[in-house]
């Protein structure tokens, strides 16, 4: 109950079971799974996936290419960075942002936000979504 697990690094991975777990990892290609009830997972970084699995999870990819998904029910999957995507299960639901190239300023600004509700606004259980033009959009993992 309520342990936490964190990675700092390239490619590393944290995971965390139990009721109230959390899990993070940072940097590249770091992954983050959290199992158990009101578990939490977070990947920062380039292409970093956060997984979910259980009963009011939530799982937080935020980094270019990142992916996150929450596989339990009343999970949120938030996905934050450009070309990042999302999943959740049904009874869930999820958060999209989207990012466009600043030449000037050199960095990512952000453009545009979508939520909802997995059966509302088109978004289907078990599929992955981006945002693109302010719309999810089915992607293939």
């Amino acid at each position: 109950i309520r342990g936490s697990a964190s990675a700092t690094g390239y490619s590393g991975s944290a995971s965390a079971t139990g009721e109230y777990g959390s899990a993070s990892a940072t940097g590249e290609y770091g992954s983050a799974s959290a199992t158990g009830i009101r578990g939490s997972a977070s990947a920062t970084g380039y292409s970093g996936s956060a997984s979910a699995t259980g009963i009011r999870g939530s799982a937080s990819a935020t980094g270019e290419y990142g992916s996150a998904s929450a596989t339990g029910w009343a999970g949120l999957a938030h996905a934050d960075g450009p070309e990042s995507k999302a999943l959740a299960e049904a009874g869930g639901a999820l958060t999209l942002a989207e990012h466009r190239w600043n030449t000037k300023t050199r960095r990512f600004d952000l453009i545009g936000v979508f939520a909802s509700l997995v059966g509302e606004n088109g978004i289907e259980a078990g599929k992955w979504y981006t945002l693109r033009g302010g719309q999810p959009v089915e992607v293939t993992k």
